[in-house]
């Protein structure tokens, strides 16, 4: 068997990736803050609409569906590309797959 090396990731796919991570984990320390904070019983001053706690709070609404949004394009841009790379990556004298037409 031939080993094939993955084509290395586009510059668009990395940057995505990054996004993605950064959004969830800034979304998942929010969360932890939030935890943390209404554990150590400074529930009432997180809900005071001063200072970081609106943001706090409001961040992961945002984020983590725009994350979600985010995997979606990725995975379609990669899907793309990996059918881009095929096709040029196919035989010359080989046809084309796909329904074969009956006579």
């Amino acid at each position: 068997m031939t080993q094939q090396t993955p084509p290395p990731a586009s510059r668009l796919q990395r940057i995505l990736a990054y996004i993605i991570a950064a959004l969830v984990i800034v979304s998942l320390v929010c969360i932890a803050a939030i935890l943390i904070g209404t554990a150590a019983g400074q529930f009432a001053a997180q809900g005071s609409g001063q200072g970081l706690w609106p943001t706090v709070f409001l961040f992961p609404y945002a984020a983590l569906p725009i994350a979600f949004i985010l995997i979606i394009v990725l995975l379609i841009v990669s899907a793309r590309r990996n059918r881009a790379l095929n096709r040029a990556n196919a035989a010359p004298g080989a046809a084309p797959s796909g329904p074969k037409s009956r006579r």
